[in-house]
């Protein structure tokens, strides 16, 4: 199983094209790249070529930033402006040369009661625009504690959806510190989820700090049970601390 390095999270104390050498110096050969709308594709591109990193997710835009938004594809009346996101993913996705696009659903609207058909059919949209370049579509449910009043909150959501779309590039995003407080019984969802999981992210919990720091995980089990379940997937590093990245081999992992 290789380690990418979630470029948004990790190495904050210097900007963004400068997280690719971080990255690489760390010995990481693959990025996460959440929200890399703030530079132009073609940069991020340079930042990676120069320092042989392969870009392995990014997130479609989430929406207006001012404003709190967490997602689009589940906000009614937001159709146009949603769609218009995925082609601003796509782009990015195809000059990075990056398969895995992360769509976000954004906070529910108690006042929509169409929320659910609304985000059926607007990742039915985006899977079948994304297989148009041979693109991925992640979906992420998402923890109630970290994202009050996210839509996408449950894997049997998750799997609802999945299984309404019918569409083979739809996947799931599988973040294991979402998973912890969304429901717990990792190695039991982990084998429920199998064959439906796109990409995974880790990070301890409560702290959402690096899987070798005490918590309620145990990551030594965890990654034995990923190595013989999902191997063939990226872990996607998505926590706030990441100095040291020892771990990565004592766990039996690769860059």
């Amino acid at each position: 199983m290789r380690v990418a390095a979630n470029l948004n999270m990790l190495f904050t104390e210097v900007e963004l094209l400068e997280r690719y050498e971080k990255a690489a110096a760390a010995g990481f050969k693959a990025v996460e790249v959440s929200l890399p709308y703030g530079e132009t594709a073609e940069n991020l591109k340079k930042a990676a070529q120069k320092h042989s990193l392969q870009h392995v997710l990014i997130n479609a835009p989430p929406g207006e930033a001012s404003t709190g938004a967490k997602g689009l594809a589940a906000i009614c009346e937001e159709r146009e402006i949603f769609r218009e996101s995925l082609e601003k993913a796509v782009k990015y996705s195809k000059i990075l040369e990056c398969s895995r696009i992360h769509v976000m659903a954004g906070l529910g609207d108690s006042k929509c009661p169409h929320a659910h058909d609304i985000y059926r059919e607007n990742i039915r949209y985006a899977c079948q625009r994304f297989e148009q370049d041979g693109l991925t579509c992640l979906i992420e449910p998402i923890n109630s504690y970290t994202i009050p009043g996210y839509f996408l909150n449950s894997y049997d959501q998750a799997l609802s959806i999945i299984n309404e779309v019918s569409a083979s590039n739809l996947k799931i995003l599988f973040d294991v510190f979402h998973a912890q407080q969304i429901c717990g019984q990792l190695s039991a969802l982990i084998q429920r989820l199998n064959q439906n999981i796109g990409h995974i992210q880790i990070a301890q919990v409560p702290s959402r700090l690096s899987p070798d720091t005490p918590g309620e995980i145990d990551y030594n089990y965890l990654f034995s049970l990923l190595k013989n379940t999902v191997d063939d997937r990226f872990i996607g590093c998505e926590y706030k601390d990441g100095a040291k990245f020892d771990w990565v081999q004592r766990y039996g992992l690769k860059f």
